[in-house]
């Protein structure tokens, strides 16, 4: 019996140090890579604002540490970038509180085409994620990516869209049905929500030009 302890211990000292190892580097994999993450994406509200040869996205991002230890999150920002859409202008990225209040600036990490963010999450802790950005638009059309949600493999609790036109331009149309608000005088507005959202397509929309607005996109209006 006392050989056999003897041969434990000696079995244990010898693969321990190979195992704590295997342990530091798995820990480092999760805190590090932010690939394998316990954090959820569970409400979005987007509001879409077009002017003339412009779409501002001002959107807000809620996700959730699901577990009762620390959590990194490796958060790319995809742009819909095409030949009638370049590269937005400018954007901003921001922890913010429930209400859009910014609490500090989130710096991007990678090349401009494909930037992206780490968070660091405490236990059980969720945040607000603020991104706006300006997009140029050499159309009458606008995308807003909704299909990279799957890459959670989980549908969003809460998501809420509104789409703004200023005067002189109207709604074309809509991949998905949206029902207009009662607007004020200089605008257009038009909303649509879902809960348990999973969507399968991103949302397409187009919009009608007055004359006015036509010539500012053209650039023949100053």
């Amino acid at each position: 019996m006392e050989a056999r302890l003897k041969s434990g211990r000696a079995y244990w000292n010898r693969w321990s140090g190979v195992l704590g190892a295997c342990a530091l580097a798995a820990l480092a994999v999760y805190f590090l890579g932010g690939r394998f993450t316990t954090v959820r994406f569970d409400q979005e509200r987007i509001e879409v604002a077009v002017e003339a040869g412009l779409i501002h996205v001002h959107g807000l991002y809620h996700y959730q540490n699901a577990s009762p230890l620390p959590a990194l999150l490796t958060l790319k920002i995809p742009f819909p970038v095409d030949q009638d859409h370049p590269a937005p202008d400018a954007f901003a990225l921001a922890e913010v509180d429930e209400g859009g209040r910014t609490l500090r600036e989130l710096c991007l990490l990678g090349p401009p085409a494909a930037p992206h963010v780490r968070l660091l999450f405490r236990p059980r802790e969720s945040k607000w994620i603020l991104l706006d950005y300006w997009q140029p638009s050499r159309v009458p059309e606008g995308i807003y990516i909704l299909t990279t949600t799957r890459a959670w493999r989980r549908p969003i609790a809460q998501a809420s869209f509104r789409l703004r036109f200023r005067a002189g331009c109207s709604l074309g149309h809509s991949n998905y049905p949206v029902t207009q608000s009662a607007p004020p005088p200089s605008a257009i507005t038009y909303t649509f929500s879902r809960t348990n959202f999973y969507p399968d397509a991103d949302w397409k929309f187009a919009w009608v030009e007055g004359q006015t607005a036509a010539s500012r996109r053209q650039g023949s209006v100053p």
